[in-house]
């Protein structure tokens, strides 16, 4: 069975008792993650704790029993178990099509729920028709957030902590928002704890304060010249934060946020939407819009995404590495920053 959209998310806060495992995935995996934590307090129930078993590629290639013996395993307190596995695609589809079809055959064949979660899916990969045609398990494929949604949300957290926010500081705040869901989540938190005490409402001004960091200049200056084709400029940048003691691998994950905007808009464009600058996460303000598509015709889609697949295998070295992740970082941007330099 496969949900969409607001239906998956239903199914997150009050998932039907016949699945036992769930397949959460879409574009943003913070919102996989999200729904996926929501998904473990429902399957906790009255217990308010589960017994979490949290597994990775890595962990499951190298030793494929672990996912099986995870699934059997009862817990010593008596705590519902949930195995709760992170996955970037298909690398382990086949052990994971095994687990739901094993757990096809049999109401409580195991005794922990299984929970996958990934990013976007196509119709055709394996793992998610094995989810689609199982009679146990559930697909949840969720969409980025609305702009609504989004507002909602950040009010809801800052009412949660007693931090009230004005309309026009919630606008600005809303639209620098990163359009990855962790990041943002991150973002609403460290506006919370900022406004904590404040004894007023929160202001624009608090809001530029907040977000206009000399690190966060930074790294949008590495990222913007690296993909804008200035290897120079690129590797200063990259130079200020190394020297700030920023790890290589969050300057990774703001390159892979920023490819991704930039497939958004490839999309939006193609499919001649009003204004498509204006609907990124963030948005592209209208005085900055002839500089993005200039930098957007050095990366068309099918370059885009050999950019992201080498990011993966970035991440993937940067790991096996271990201690400093820098040099694999810096070189695949001084490479991509050369390669934009060609592009001219």
């Amino acid at each position: 069975m496969l949900l969409q959209g607001k239906k998956a998310a239903s199914f997150a806060r009050k998932p039907d008792p016949q699945f036992w495992a769930v397949l959460a995935f879409g574009e943003d995996e913070g919102l996989a993650s999200d729904n996926g934590q929501l998904l473990i307090s429902a399957w906790a129930g009255k217990a308010n704790h589960a017994d979490v078993t949290l597994l990775d590629d890595d962990a499951i290639r190298k030793e494929p029993v672990l996912l099986f013996d995870a699934l059997e395993a009862v817990s010593l307190l008596g705590d519902p178990r949930v195995v709760r596995v992170r996955t970037s695609g298909d690398k382990i589809a086949k052990l994971l099509i095994d687990a739901i079809e094993e757990g096809d055959k049999s109401e409580g064949r195991f005794s922990a729920h299984l929970l996958i979660e990934t990013g976007s899916l196509q119709k055709k990969s394996k793992l998610r028709s094995a989810v689609e045609a199982a009679k146990r398990t559930a697909g949840l494929q969720f969409f980025a957030d609305e702009s609504v949604d989004i507002e909602q949300r950040v009010k809801q957290a800052l009412k949660e902590s007693g931090v009230d926010i004005g309309p026009d500081a919630l606008r600005l705040f809303v639209g620098d928002l990163p359009g990855h869901r962790l990041a943002a989540n991150a973002e609403i938190e460290k506006l919370a704890l900022y406004a904590m005490g404040l004894d007023r409402a929160v202001s624009e001004a608090d809001v530029r304060a907040l977000c206009a960091t000399e690190f966060e200049q930074t790294l949008s200056t590495a990222i913007s010249a690296t993909l804008n084709g200035h290897p120079a400029a690129a590797n200063a940048a990259f130079d200020k934060l190394a020297m700030a003691g920023t790890a290589g691998i969050s300057v990774l994950r703001s390159l892979q946020f920023e490819v991704r905007r930039m497939l958004d808009a490839h999309v939006r464009i193609e499919e001649g939407q009003a204004s498509p600058n204006m609907k990124l996460r963030p948005p592209v303000w209208q005085s900055e819009w002839p500089a993005y598509r200039a930098r957007l015709s050095k990366w068309p889609v099918r370059r885009l995404t050999r950019v992201l697949e080498r990011i993966y295998d970035a991440e993937a070295q940067a790991k096996q590495a271990g201690g400093s992740t820098d040099a694999v970082v810096r070189m695949l941007m001084n490479d991509l920053a050369r390669a934009a330099e060609a592009a001219r």
